[in-house]
């Protein structure tokens, strides 16, 4: 299932170009290779109790990564089962570039892949996904399933970018987000000033 989760994913991430990216996952079983992506170097992680470690040892709330200079973020599997998602949300917003790209995938509660697990894992709703982005300065450009209706099985034929009737029940949901700067407000030009003489009045 993640394997085809991570290559229906791959067009949104092959539209990201830059020179720094973040690559977050669920755990160290999972390669730390982020295969396809344009950027030029990714730092790559995985979750470990309440933070990440890896390349780097973090908490949730404080990465070590310069504010604006992330292109990409690709935050695979993580996002729902964070201590706190609008903490971690906050972060991806403070760390990227203007105009970067988030793309957060997470478990699809609607889909009976859910069903293959006693316990299903923690997943969250779209619209509380997109608001908690929406209050840490995230935009959410669009969102999209992917994958498998069921792990381990797969269509004849399968293209993320058609959409079917059965979509919403696919086993992931991709959020893409960006962060956006407000647009300066341009200001009215001055009138010339007038030198008045002896004996002139405005008006």
């Amino acid at each position: 299932m993640l394997a085809d989760v991570t290559r229906d994913a791959l067009p949104e991430m092959t539209r990201v170009f830059g020179t720094n990216g973040l690559y977050l996952r669920p755990s160290s079983l999972i390669g730390p290779d982020l295969s396809g992506n344009l950027v030029a170097q990714v730092v790559s992680l995985c979750r470990e109790g309440s933070g990440f470690r890896g390349e780097l040892e973090c908490q949730d709330a404080e990465m070590p990564l310069a504010s604006s200079s992330l292109s990409l973020i690709y935050a695979l599997f993580v996002v729902e089962g964070a201590p706190s998602p609008p903490v971690l949300l906050r972060e991806f917003a403070r760390m990227l570039k203007p105009e970067g790209t988030v793309l957060v995938l997470s478990l699809n509660p609607w889909s009976p892949a859910q069903l293959r697990w006693l316990r299903p894992p923690a997943s969250s709703s779209a619209h509380r996904l997109e608001r908690q982005a929406q209050d840490a300065g995230l935009e959410v450009v669009r969102r999209q399933y992917l994958g498998p209706f069921w792990p381990g099985t797969r269509p004849l034929r399968f293209d993320p970018r058609q959409r079917g009737l059965l979509d919403a029940f696919r086993a992931a949901r991709l959020t893409v987000m960006r962060r956006r700067e407000a647009a300066l407000t341009p200001l009215r030009k001055p009138a010339a000033a007038v030198s008045l003489r002896p004996g002139m009045s405005a008006g």
